[in-house]
């Protein structure tokens, strides 16, 4: 029985020896491979830890936890500023003969001009022909109106089955009608495949854009210009009466400016400059300022704050539905109710979206555009000897003439620059850890190789017990 026990004692003593052996040689398994890399390695100081006097481990570890705190400061520094997205601010002469700097041209007939065609193909008694007129372009024009001439105008749309944007479009002719010659770059050009109709917030405008210029064959000599020379003759019809019209003129990411009127029997002369900051493509998505803005297309804070409007008011702008790509399950807003939107176009936004509790974040456009328009006018003159074609055969009186000149020349185009990018910011960061650390291409692939096979292999021979060992141990204790 003693035998018996004492026996089973040294098994577990044998085993409990054997434990603690693997334990060591486990330990000294790893720290071995570890003691190696550091000796080894090409960091800075770290094969000193490895040093055999105590003092010499104490100094070099200070010295490598001082080294890489202060490539941690360095690395949030480059890191704030690349965030901040620091940019050189260059200035670039525009390029003559280049459509692009042609802006988009817009000209609107009078509102009472469309509301006097809409009434007279109703043949209405003479108080409404009266009213419906100077409703109409007190409305559109952002002016008080009464109230119930505004009623008044929704119960004459809903008798008819119609809208305001239907008796626009319906009841107006196409632009080529009233548009009667264009020329660009002293080329003559047809009117009807440079204007079309559009609904805009002016009202109905015949609208031309940039683009429509770019495929115009003008040759090298109209291409090397500094001014692009836009004319446009604009004449009165039998069934449509111009007493005048808007014009307007803007830029992609250019704020809506205000309308400038043209009245009829007079020779315009426009003389338009701009200054241009397009957003760069390779920038975050903040501004020039450091500020947020938007990149889609045809954005402009303006046209957001309209949107949030809309909202307050509970309903949509008819003339403006489709603009800025625009979905919206608002109702459409009648006449009466249009007058909520256009009411506090000469209040500030904010004041108004304030006093009904509705919060709106307008950031501006990336893109940031400011043009100069000096308008000129003088009286017709008599055209019938005109020898320039676009004024030749002209009828006065019913006849608007616009010289539109962008003088490219005086005008500024800035481009941005970043002067930090993902490779900058990599190469700086680099160059941070390879001062403070000795961290280089080669050393993190040292140390990654250390990672992945060294120490995974030397924890695997660590852990493996020797099977002979364990037939051999109860031998020698028999």
């Amino acid at each position: 029985m003693n035998i018996h026990i004492s026996g089973r004692f040294l098994k577990e003593q044998i085993f409990g020896f054997l434990k603690q052996l693997l334990k060591i040689m486990s330990k000294s398994k790893i720290s071995e491979t570890i003691q190696k890399y550091f000796k080894t390695t090409t960091l800075h100081g770290f094969k000193y830890l490895c040093s055999a006097h105590s003092g010499d481990r104490m100094c070099w570890a200070a010295c490598c936890c001082a080294s890489a705190c202060c490539a941690g400061v360095l690395c949030a520094v480059l890191w704030a500023r690349f965030l901040s997205v620091p940019a050189l601010l260059a200035l670039r002469e525009p390029r003559a003969g280049s459509s692009t700097h042609v802006p988009t041209l817009a000209w609107c007939p009078h509102p009472a001009s469309v509301a006097q065609a809409f009434l007279d193909k109703l043949s209405l008694n003479t108080t409404l022909t009266k009213h419906i007129p100077i409703t109409l372009s007190r409305l559109l024009t952002s002016k008080k109106t009464p109230k119930d001439q505004l009623l008044l105008l929704d119960e004459l749309l809903a008798s008819n089955n119609l809208t305001l944007p239907q008796v626009m479009m319906d009841f107006t002719p196409s632009c080529d009608e009233h548009t009667k010659r264009c020329r660009y770059q002293r080329k003559m050009l047809p009117c009807d495949s440079l204007f079309q109709k559009e609904l805009t917030y002016w009202g109905l405008c015949c609208v031309m854009q940039p683009k429509k210029l770019s495929n115009v064959s003008i040759g090298l000599l109209g291409r090397s210009h500094t001014t692009q020379m836009i004319d446009v003759v604009l004449q009165s019809t039998d069934e449509f009466d111009i007493y005048g019209c808007q014009l307007i003129t803007f830029y992609d990411g250019e704020e809506f400016l205000e309308p400038q009127t043209l009245s009829t029997g007079a020779v315009y002369l426009g003389q338009l400059r701009f200054s241009a900051v397009p957003e760069s493509p390779g920038s975050s998505p903040a501004g020039l300022l450091g500020d947020e803005c938007v990149r889609e297309l045809d954005y402009t804070k303006t046209v957001c704050m309209r949107r949030c409007v809309e909202r307050a008011c509970g309903c949509r702008d008819p003339l403006q539905s489709n603009y800025y790509s625009y979905n919206s399950n608002l109702p459409m807003c009648s006449a009466s109710r249009l007058s909520c939107l256009r009411a506090n176009e000469n209040k500030q936004y904010h004041l108004f979206l304030v006093s009904v509790n509705i919060t709106c974040q307008c950031l501006p456009s990336c893109k940031k555009v400011t043009s100069y328009t000096v308008l000129e006018s003088s009286p017709i003159t008599i055209f019938k000897d005109a020898i320039d074609p676009l004024y030749s055969g002209l009828n006065n009186t019913p006849t608007i003439v616009l010289n539109l000149r962008v003088n490219v020349a005086h005008s500024r185009e800035f481009i941005l620059y970043p002067t930090e990018t993902w490779l900058t910011l990599l190469s700086s960061l680099g160059g941070v850890f390879n001062m403070f650390l000795g961290v280089g291409l080669f050393s993190a692939l040292e140390f990654l190789y250390f990672l992945i096979a060294q120490l995974p292999v030397a924890i695997k021979r660590s852990s493996e017990i020797d099977p002979t060992a364990k037939r051999a141990t109860p031998a020698v204790f028999r």
